[in-house]
């Protein structure tokens, strides 16, 4: 019969923790364990408090991974910006490349006597043309690079988060039924007194 409301206040204490016992539950096994069972209440409290102080480390375990993510993921964004800054950069050098290209072969068709001196002029712009056309395929794809980290990560804080908000819910829901079970006990307490 002892084991038996043991038993019962564990399973109690139990369900309360994970969000599926009652308070009409609770009170119902708490009274029937009479005087002789509250050092046995009292115990279960106190493993009902160590696992509350669990979920209360997860908690701020997920919190602190949160943060370091949240960082990560801005550092991440901040080297994305600066590739997209030099790709621009590189951009407006190819295209004022470009244009003195398209000005060199506009001398060339005006200037037959210096036709040999402006190809070769051309011929370092076109060399121009394609290493700048070489860096930014090579900053493209070093953007897209940081662009998959940062999904990848993002992907990992919403899940964090989402574990983070059911802690939080079952952390809460916790804490009341410790309350009401607490409650319970201290009138059960007082009725023996």
């Amino acid at each position: 019969m002892r084991k038996s409301k043991k038993f019962a206040v564990i399973l109690l204490v139990s369900l309360m923790i994970f969000g599926t016992g009652t308070l009409v539950i609770g009170t119902s096994v708490i009274l029937w364990g009479g005087e002789n069972d509250k050092a046995r209440v009292s115990e279960v409290l106190d493993w009902a408090d160590q696992k509350i102080d669990q979920l209360t480390q997860t908690k701020q375990v997920n919190t602190q991974k949160i943060n370091e993510l949240t960082n990560e993921i801005q550092n991440l964004k901040n080297q994305l910006t600066d590739k997209d800054n030099q790709i621009a950069s590189k951009q407006q050098e190819l295209n004022a490349k470009i244009n003195e290209l398209q000005n060199k072969q506009n001398e060339v068709n005006q200037k037959n006597n210096d036709i040999s001196a402006l190809n070769s002029q051309i011929n370092q712009l076109n060399n121009s043309i394609n290493q700048l056309n070489t860096t930014i395929n090579e900053l493209k794809t070093e953007r897209d690079q940081y662009k998959s980290q940062v999904e990848v990560l993002n992907a990992q804080k919403a899940q964090l988060t989402t574990s983070k908000n059911e802690a939080d819910e079952k952390l809460d829901k916790a804490r009341q039924d410790m309350k009401e079970l607490r409650d319970q006990a201290d009138r059960l307490y007082s009725k023996y007194q």
